[in-house]
């Protein structure tokens, strides 16, 4: 039974951020430049349902309003978004399925070796015992928020009550929609977060990985004669990051939280946001950035700063130093506003901790 609860949880995660993102971006796509791939769409679509769910999330939190309350109003706008979404693209998603089956047929031993390397993290993951106190406080934090049917107002090692929001993590609302979705659907803290979130973010880091390592082996790919080699080239770059994650087991070292702390949301800007958003430059300085590809730019980081306060620092250095020796070496000046446009989120969020660490302002847990 609770197998098959991790399973239809992990289903449900991909079916909402496959909505999310084919919604958004079908917007600002035009007919002739064609379709973003499957991928990126659920990829997109995870960041921007985080940040959908934060705009709904910190106004209901601040007026001290029931978690039941979000629940009910972030079940509607659920809803809502997939019929819409299913409406405008219920023939592209059917593209999709037919494009995966002939993915596997064309590509089986690729595919097999894929569903090998996911399985082998995915067990690791799932037994993994983690004796941090970050797990443990991402764990209690849902389980609190569900059990005393608030937001953020109760500590929850202790059960105490707060006067006011911890502002570290006030703006990181991604535990708090695993309450809403605990209260929703009444799964139990400890097997939503560890294993259906856990699943759910290795397998969509491996699709980065995927994507990642497809285009720096386009050559391969490209020449229709040396299918052989593609794949071996795939295989080969797949082996090498599993590799990496499995021996660069530091307390330092992003690779660890994937595979011991998968859930938090360190490990997710650690290792899905980072990696994402190198994925989406190397598009862009290749000139082959498909249409909104600055609009996922900024969703990934305004969305992982709503996971993780982490991203508010890590992710506006690493636009930095990808995009101002882009723009610079090939003067496009045209893209400096959309590079400011994309560190804003976490430039932002950080100012106003540091102004929430010297006293200048403060959200009380009741009303004032």
């Amino acid at each position: 039974m609770i197998i098959a609860v991790i399973i239809a949880g992990v289903l449900l995660n991909f079916i909402l951020y496959l909505s999310f993102g084919s919604l958004i971006l079908s917007i600002p796509c035009k007919k002739e430049e064609g379709q973003t791939r499957l991928s990126v769409r659920l990829l997109v679509g995870f960041f921007f349902y985080y940040t959908v769910f934060f705009v709904f999330c910190v106004p209901v939190m601040k007026l001290y309003r029931p978690l039941s309350l979000l629940s009910l109003i972030w079940g509607v706008t659920v809803l809502s978004v997939t019929a819409v979404s299913a409406f405008i693209n219920h023939r592209l998603w059917y593209e999709d399925i037919k494009g995966i089956l002939k993915f596997i047929k064309e590509n089986r031993l690729l595919f097999a070796l894929m569903l090998l390397l996911v399985g082998i993290q995915v067990f690791l993951t799932v037994c993994s015992y983690n004796f941090t106190l970050d797990a443990a406080y991402y764990v209690a934090g849902v389980s609190t928020n569900v059990d005393t049917n608030m937001i953020n107002v109760y500590d929850p090692f202790t059960g105490a009550w707060q006067d006011h929001f911890e502002m570290r993590y006030f703006f990181a609302t991604y535990p708090v929609q695993d309450a809403v979705v605990c209260q929703i659907f009444k799964i139990p803290p400890l097997i939503w977060t560890k294993s259906v979130m856990a699943l759910t973010i290795v397998i969509l880091t491996n699709i980065v990985y995927y994507l990642i390592a497809d285009k720096l082996n386009k050559k391969y790919r490209d020449d229709r004669d040396n299918g052989r080699s593609y794949t071996k080239a795939m295989a080969l770059t797949l082996v090498m990051i599993l590799f990496i994650n499995l021996t660069f087991n530091t307390i330092y070292s992003s690779s660890v939280f994937l595979l011991t702390r998968t859930y938090e949301g360190k490990a997710i800007v650690g290792n899905l946001g980072i990696f994402f958003i190198f994925y989406l430059f190397i598009l862009i300085n290749d000139d082959e950035a498909f249409y909104g590809a600055w609009l996922s730019l900024f969703f990934a980081c305004f969305g992982a700063s709503t996971v993780s306060s982490t991203a508010n620092m890590l992710l506006p250095v690493e636009i930095t130093v990808l995009f101002v020796p882009y723009i610079l070496r090939n003067r496009k000046y045209s893209k400096i506003p959309g590079y400011l446009f994309c560190v804003m989120p976490g430039i932002v969020f950080s100012l106003l901790f540091v102004l929430y660490v010297k006293g200048k302002f403060v959200f009380y847990t009741y009303p004032r």
